[in-house]
């Protein structure tokens, strides 16, 4: 259970990371915006990988692949000698990453029972600790990404040696459930708002840099973000097994569009905090209503996880292509663009959907 813990850290460690080292790769490789978002997508490709992988052979890839993959992927990221080995690295630590969460998620709801929604919540709220960290070391190290990418290195490769350390820790078959037929609508949902959260994650900072605030107070305003995105993914504790988890996701995109509008039409920099408590229900939503719908099994989990990181590859890319044309609140206003959309799609298939 503590290497459990540690890989879900290590989940938010990466995830939260990319976004306020962006604008740095930017200005030591003279590289524009649109150029240095392509980390984010090697890193998501990469994670991709890793699902595929898992659903192609769910019980021979396990805990130990993530977390030498991601060790590996860090120290490439921290030697980043050139971009090329930036962009390396960064899809190899996404590979960790995606095993890690493809493997842990439904181990967890398999060995909790009727409880398991809610210590999933729980595990993934200890995910934020790692995400509310990392722009604070990030800070701490002087805004260095090669020493932030070297204490990573040092922490996945401890938590890989307590881990080979154990026994087969290979993914164990999830309990079954659902109907087992794909559910094209529910992977619809996560590709959308998986990629929806992981550009306010990664592109935010840039966001609130161009609405005006400077890059360290754009890396403060991401763990704020981060705080208020734990308080969600703690509250899923006490209400995961009373509220339908497709209703927390229609009523949070209508949410995160009220909450955008007020950062578009107001301080950004105000209201992006609280976007990260919207931000917290989407996986909760659309990963529990794909496993109750196709069953709880690890390759369902893949499947989803797989349906979420296509969608964080696409959506970041677009955005900050798009992004050039647009004046300095053009990120939030793309932002709210693509929730309202998906809110008015979510409310259009409630009823359907909360049946599952």
């Amino acid at each position: 259970m503590a290497t459990g813990i540690a890989g879900f850290v290590i989940l938010g460690l990466a995830q939260a990371i990319f976004g306020p080292v962006l604008p740095v790769y930017a200005r030591i490789f003279g590289l524009e915006i649109s150029a240095v978002g392509w980390v984010l997508s090697v890193f998501w490709a990469g994670s991709l990988t890793a699902v595929g992988a898992v659903y192609a052979a769910p019980t021979v890839i396990g805990p130990k692949t993530g977390l030498l993959s991601a060790a590996a992927g860090t120290a490439l990221l921290a030697l980043m000698s050139n971009w090329a080995m930036v962009l390396a690295g960064a899809c190899v630590f996404g590979f960790g990453y995606g095993v890690i969460a493809a493997v842990w998620n439904p181990r967890v709801l398999a060995a909790f029972g009727a409880r398991g929604p809610a210590m999933m919540s729980l595990m993934n709220a200890l995910f934020t600790l790692g995400a509310i960290a990392a722009p604070q070391v990030f800070l701490g190290l002087g805004q260095d990404p090669a020493a932030v990418f070297w204490v990573f290195t040092i922490f996945a490769g401890l938590v890989a040696v307590a881990t080979l350390a154990m026994g087969d820790t290979r993914a164990a078959p999830a309990r079954a459930g659902g109907d087992g037929r794909i559910d094209w609508s529910i992977l619809g949902f996560a590709f959308l708002g998986i990629g929806l959260e992981s550009s306010l994650v990664g592109l935010g900072p840039t966001g609130l840099a161009q609405a005006g605030e400077t890059p360290e107070a754009a890396a403060r305003l991401l763990s704020l973000f981060f705080i208020s995105y734990l308080v969600a993914r703690l509250s899923l504790v006490v209400i995961a097994h009373r509220i339908a988890p497709f209703a927390i996701y229609a009523a949070t995109l209508a949410l995160l569009a009220v909450l955008t509008f007020a950062a578009i039409a107001g301080d950004a920099g105000f209201w992006f905090p609280f976007m990260g408590f919207a931000c917290g229900y989407i996986f909760h939503g659309e990963y529990l209503t794909g496993l109750r719908r196709m069953g709880a099994t690890t390759r369902v989990s893949a499947l989803l996880l797989a349906a979420g990181m296509l969608g964080a590859i696409v959506q970041p890319v677009l955005i900050t292509q798009a992004l050039s044309g647009l004046g300095p609140k053009g990120f939030f206003q793309i932002i709210l663009g693509v929730a309202l959309g998906l809110s008015v799609l979510a409310g259009l298939n409630l009823r359907r959907l909360t049946r599952a």
